[in-house]
């Protein structure tokens, strides 16, 4: 007897191959039959009729490390038809953790991807393993597929010093990525715009990354620059892939600032240079004009040498703000310069800040603040980071439409949200986000593929399922055929829609009906279930 039956469904199995009619069985964790089912018992019966079942989707590109932690529900997953998260992105994650630099990693963790979470951040591990054995311990209602930020190994080991390192801190920092990835992490990320990341050299990159290869995981980058020196910044990650063998993975591919618009053809243009070389080279992308990211991210690197509180207490000294306008007004050699590649500073939007006297902040433009405050933008900016030390999440609108549409039409495109899990109710229900948090799925299918037709549904399916699932490497996931796992969801092509904006972006999307993970079924007739299926997925090392 199976334990569930679909019934009535069509099935989009994530390959990209045409939509068919088929019944759909599960047993235990596994789909065991797919067919004619007319004549099978079950447990449980859904009917899909008029219904599309496809692989549960995979976001792959999520901060979710601490929000899992804090909130095992992962609404915003959940009932977005996530089945996967994929964390530890753009060099920010938790993990390892050294006793003495522990809290230049909470506060790293604060600026870059907490935010406004109203939690007192605690992290109860400090080994790489703890942390995967405390997550297995208590796991989410999602999956996780876990990536190794490089950010915290260069804190543990040089905190946030901007020196190169020397020979002895180097081999420490390549031995303890060779003792991370045995646990399990799928690859390496590093985000080269944030600290430590924008101190990080090439040459450090390249020897990490020949221990990730090591394990046969790829390496996930936010370059350097995804603006004005993009294609450097590409040149860049293509050679620490082709110097580490590592395999290369782009996150959020973009064009970046106004001058660059319309270049997406020069994108691809490196990116199949690098494959015709043997190289493997992928990416991702978000279905958004702006990003999120901290207000704090629109300083200049040297505000950060010693860490977020040496950055504050830098804010106080007239020079420094002086010497900040500067070089956003005049750019700095290899620096990513969010505000200089602005249209206008209307683009800027206060998503979330922690005190609760400065909740009337939360979506204001920049403008509208200094307005009210009668000061310009930059002081209004400094004083901000300054009130709330550090800790505000920005929306920051700094791409074309037309060239994410390009980017997201591309073959090999994937989808990742950007984003951590959040809820509309609960712990977290307070923490403001960008709507990529609760739509990016529910867009891609509702927007791009049925009123756009940007690409098919069978595309747009294989965007979310099997086209990360191939660069994870995790087997028996991204698509339904017998014997995989029955990660599933079922919904309504003429319907789903996202419904999240930017000025109440914590909105579930509609359409979507039924989220199983694992076999076990999470969310129907829209409510979720409480039920903690997810598992950790490790790469096939860390059993050995």
């Amino acid at each position: 007897m199976l334990d569930i039956k679909i019934i009535n469904g069509v099935i989009i199995d994530g390959s990209g191959k045409d939509a068919y009619k088929a019944d759909l069985g599960i047993t235990g964790d596994k789909i065991t039959k797919i067919g004619d089912l007319s004549n099978e018992d079950a447990k449980t019966t859904i009917d899909a009729k008029g219904q599309v079942v496809s692989p549960g989707f995979i976001d792959m590109h999520t901060h979710s490390d601490m929000s899992l932690v804090y909130d095992r529900n992962a609404s915003s997953r959940i009932r977005t038809g996530v089945t996967t998260d994929v964390i530890g992105n753009c060099g920010i994650g938790v993990a390892p953790v050294k006793e003495e630099n522990k809290q230049l990693l909470l506060d790293y963790l604060g600026t870059r991807i907490v935010g406004s979470m109203p939690v007192k951040l605690e992290l109860k591990w400090d080994s790489y393993e703890s942390y995967i054995e405390y997550m297995e311990e208590k796991p989410p209602a999602v999956n996780v597929a876990p990536l190794l930020a490089q950010g915290p190994i260069r804190i543990y080991e040089m905190g946030f010093s901007k020196e190169e390192p020397t020979d002895k801190e180097l081999e420490n920092m390549v031995e303890l990525a060779d003792d991370c990835m045995k646990q399990g992490p799928l690859g390496m990320t590093s985000g080269l715009v944030y600290l430590p990341g924008e101190y990080t050299t090439q040459k450090e990159l390249v020897e990490l990354c020949k221990k990730v290869a090591k394990y046969d995981g790829f390496y996930a980058t936010h370059m350097r620059n995804e603006g004005d020196e993009i294609f450097e910044a590409m040149d860049e990650a293509i050679d620490v892939a082709r110097q580490s063998g590592v395999r290369l993975h782009i996150s959020h591919l973009k064009c970046l600032g106004h001058k660059n618009f319309g270049q997406t053809d020069k994108l691809f243009a490196k990116i199949n240079k690098a494959r015709e070389e043997g190289l493997k080279v992928s990416f991702d992308v978000y279905p958004y004009n702006a990003g999120m990211t901290s207000l704090s991210a629109m300083l200049p690197p040297w505000m950060f040498e010693g860490g977020v509180d040496k950055m504050v207490e830098r804010l106080t000294d007239e020079k420094n703000r002086k010497q900040i306008v500067h070089d956003i007004e005049n750019g700095l050699p290899g620096w990513q310069n969010f505000g200089g590649s602005l249209r206008s500073w209307d683009d800027v939007t206060i998503v979330s800040v922690t005190q609760d006297e400065d909740a009337w902040m939360e979506g204001m433009k920049l403008t509208e603040i200094a307005a009210k405050w009668d000061k310009d933008l930059y002081n209004t900016m400094f004083d901000i980071l300054y009130k709330e030390n550090g800790r505000v999440q920005i929306t920051i609108v700094l791409m074309d439409e037309n060239d994410v549409q390009t980017i997201l039409s591309h073959p090999d495109s994937m989808v990742g949200s950007d984003s951590m899990s959040l809820a509309t109710e609960g712990l977290l229900a307070k923490t403001s986000t960008h709507p990529r948090a609760f739509g990016t799925q529910a867009k891609v299918l509702g927007e791009f593929v049925r009123e756009k037709k940007c690409f098919s549904l069978e595309e747009g399916v294989k965007k979310l399922t099997y086209n990360p699932a191939k660069i994870l490497k995790i087997e028996g996931r991204g698509l339904l055929k017998e014997g995989n796992f029955a990660d599933i969801v079922i919904f309504n092509p003429d319907t789903i829609k996202d419904m999240a904006t930017y000025k109440n972006p914590k909105q579930y999307p509609v359409g979507i009906d039924t989220v199983i993970v694992n076999g076990v079924v999470a969310f129907e007739d829209g409510r979720q279930l409480e039920v903690l299926p997810g598992r950790f997925l490790k790469n096939s090392f860390a059993s050995k």
